[in-house]
């Protein structure tokens, strides 16, 4: 038999003159990976950098000295050099929540409230708002002109627009209680601006002042639904009432879940309405966290409780960003 053949060795993939390449190590690879992402994604993140630094500044450190400042007891004798107030752990915390206290018991109050302002708005707005988007939608004469007067109440700035409505209901000079008592609604003026009354005449200025930005987000919502989609339903005989409800709404859906989010963090955030037409304390009947938290912090100085309530407001605010998001979301997957 012939001889068996020696194994022969791999030919060398060096070229001439070049060294035999060599496995990259970890560390290379890494580095190699690194410069390839600044490479094609350094430019966008310069692009970003300055708002990214602005909202460093702006937001991100100021609430994390908020934060620091509602774990020290600091008042007005220490407010020059807070970082020595003492600290107090939760003691802040648990004097503006405690419900069985003054300021804990108006602090709950005051976020029901908010809570009751915020639906009734929110609910009111969004009813106005699509009546008036739907009847904008449809062309008539003068369209462009009725579109830019309707933004006439949300443009105006929030100090005039109060203060008039603030003279609207005075209890003897005032509109309000002129045309109930010639209607004979009423027999002698009401008392709009103090108790229980006051939250009713800031809902009607709040819901006169924001109707026309949900009437303008969902006027543009409707622009982007197709009309064969209606041409086509009134063919199979929908009626309208049937075109909105299984066309319009659930084409509106993305808008409105925006609307009525941007909607809830506003409202949560109510002060200018409430400041402006009843004072720095509109009373228990009409107190919202961004008043007492103005009348504890700046009032009385007692910075760090006002801190607090003001922390204890902005996780509120995320909680109920959160669930109502996640909300959605389920809503979104049982559809599907």
């Amino acid at each position: 038999m012939p001889p068996q053949a020696s194994a022969r060795p791999e030919p060398s993939r060096a070229r001439p003159g070049f060294p035999v390449p060599v496995p990259a190590q970890p560390q290379r690879r890494a580095l190699y990976k690194l410069r390839r992402f600044l490479v094609r994604m350094g430019p966008a993140y310069l692009l970003i950098l300055p708002a990214v630094i602005a909202m460093l500044f702006v937001h991100y450190i100021p609430m994390a000295g908020g934060l620091l400042v509602s774990f020290r007891d600091i008042n007005l004798f220490a407010v020059n050099r807070w970082y020595e107030a003492p600290w107090v752990g939760l003691d802040n915390f648990v004097a503006g929540l405690d419900p069985s206290g003054f300021l804990g018991a108006r602090f709950w109050r005051s976020l029901w409230n908010v809570t009751y302002f915020g639906a009734v708005t929110i609910f009111a707005g969004y009813v106005i708002g699509m009546g008036v988007a739907i009847l904008l939608n449809r062309p008539f004469p003068l369209r462009s002109l009725v579109r830019g007067l309707i933004l006439l109440p949300y443009i105006t700035p929030d100090s005039v627009a109060y203060s008039v409505w603030r003279f609207i209901f005075q209890a003897r000079i005032g509109l309000v209680n002129m045309w109930l008592m010639k209607l004979g609604l009423i027999q002698e003026p009401v008392i709009w601006l103090v108790g229980s009354n006051a939250i009713y005449a800031v809902m009607v200025a709040a819901i006169w002042k924001g109707w026309p930005f949900a009437a303008l987000v969902l006027q543009a919502g409707l622009q982007t639904i197709p009309r064969e989609l209606y041409e086509s339903a009134q063919i199979d005989g929908a009626s309208r009432w049937q075109q909105f409800r299984y066309i319009t709404l659930p084409m509106l859906a993305p808008v409105t879940r925006m609307l009525i989010l941007v909607s809830i963090l506003w409202n949560y955030n109510a002060f200018n309405q409430f400041y402006v037409m009843l004072g720095k304390d509109p009373g228990p009947s009409a107190d919202v966290p961004s008043t007492l938290i103005l009348r504890e912090t700046f009032s009385t100085f007692n910075f760090g409780v006002g801190t607090a309530m003001s922390v204890v407001l902005m996780i509120v605010m995320l909680l109920l960003t959160m669930v109502y998001l996640r909300a959605l979301r389920a809503a979104e997957r049982g559809q599907a």
